[in-house]
């Protein structure tokens, strides 16, 4: 009889499962007054995003699942960036600005030819100081390229003007008016984190300026650091941001000037208390100036007095599309204004 259990285990396992009697389930009261299961789930490893086209989900899950926006080509590795949770803005861009700069510049090196003739080394003229004021409008289409790299053009017709104040041998001041077109290529390297940004960019401009024998090229390094405050979800912000510029203007003017647009004419008296060299000096300028047709050549070097300036701005983006800007420039012998608003889109 001892052996008894054991047999009894013993068919059991050579029952069949379909044979074998079941456990009758529990009542729902009693599966209703078992405790919650708190455990939180095991996580779920999301592979890479990938640019190649995904499979098409069941026709169940299609109907259930919400459908994303559609993107086009540009950022490149843009739907990988957004996958990770980054919002972009869109790629493309077209803005329009009112730009104002006032700079001190230096003026070295200066040679004069008059009338055509040669051009002759001035030392004895001494420019304590000159500056140029600038305004124009200017044109601006962008393309984001990557998520953090950008490319633009700038397309600018504006107006310019050189106050230069002499000292000696004469002491005058001098006002040239010019109109000038400026084309300027750029990139912009950006990055952002939870509203936070910052900015690094460089250009490089040719202008075309009335009465100058050469295009004059100009470079510009500028870095901005600063946040966005989003106001809703349709990409509606403030952005504020301080920086700083630098700008490295080509040191290598030439040009030819009619002496009575630029030059007014010194009183007889102060020729006549000049030394004697200064003096003839003085005569033949007043002479020139009283032709119409009397011409000055020049070369002379000039840079910005400072390289380096502040920067700070602010941006209102009404939503994803039109965006408006204000940032200024100041110290470091430069001022500037800027004025813009900018539409932003893509194609799909």
């Amino acid at each position: 009889m001892k052996r008894t259990p054991f047999l009894l285990a013993a068919a059991l396992l050579l029952v069949p499962p379909q044979a074998r009697p079941q456990v009758p389930a529990e009542p729902a009261a009693a599966a209703e007054s078992k405790p919650p299961d708190l455990r939180p789930p095991p996580p779920v490893l999301a592979a890479e995003p990938s640019l190649a086209p995904a499979a098409a989900p069941p026709a169940a899950a299609q109907v259930t699942s919400q459908a994303k926006p559609a993107h086009g080509l540009f950022p490149l590795w843009g739907d990988k960036v957004r996958a990770k949770g980054f919002d972009l803005p869109n790629p493309f861009g077209v803005m329009v600005n009112y730009y104002y700069q006032k700079s001190d510049i230096t003026i070295s090196n200066l040679k004069l030819g008059l009338n055509g003739g040669a051009l002759q080394p001035v030392d004895f003229i001494k420019i304590p100081d000159a500056r140029t004021k600038a305004s124009a409008l200017t044109v601006r289409p962008s393309l984001m390229v990557l998520p953090f790299f950008s490319v633009y053009a700038v397309f600018s017709s504006g107006a310019t003007q050189t106050n230069v104040h002499v000292a000696e041998p004469v002491d005058f001041t001098t006002l040239a008016k010019s109109g000038a077109q400026v084309l300027s290529l750029g990139g912009t390297f950006q990055m952002g984190y939870k509203g936070f940004f910052g900015v690094a960019d460089f250009n490089g401009s040719v202008s075309d300026v009335e009465r100058l024998a050469d295009a004059v090229g100009a470079n510009m390094l500028s870095f901005r650091l600063g946040y966005n405050h989003r106001l809703n979800d349709d990409g509606r912000g403030i952005a504020l941001w301080a920086g700083t510029a630098g700008q490295v203007i080509d040191v290598a003017t030439e040009g030819t000037v009619r002496l009575a647009e630029v030059l007014p004419p010194p009183s007889g008296d102060r020729c006549s208390t000049l030394p004697p060299a200064q003096r003839t000096l003085c005569t033949a300028l007043v002479q020139a100036i009283s032709d119409p047709n009397a011409t000055v050549t020049y070369s002379l070097d000039k840079k910005p007095l400072h390289v380096w300036n502040m920067i700070l701005g602010t941006q209102f983006a009404l939503d994803r599309f039109w965006h408006f800007r204000v940032e200024t420039t100041f110290l470091g012998g430069r001022t500037s204004f800027l004025l813009g608003t900018e539409y932003r889109f893509d194609i799909l």
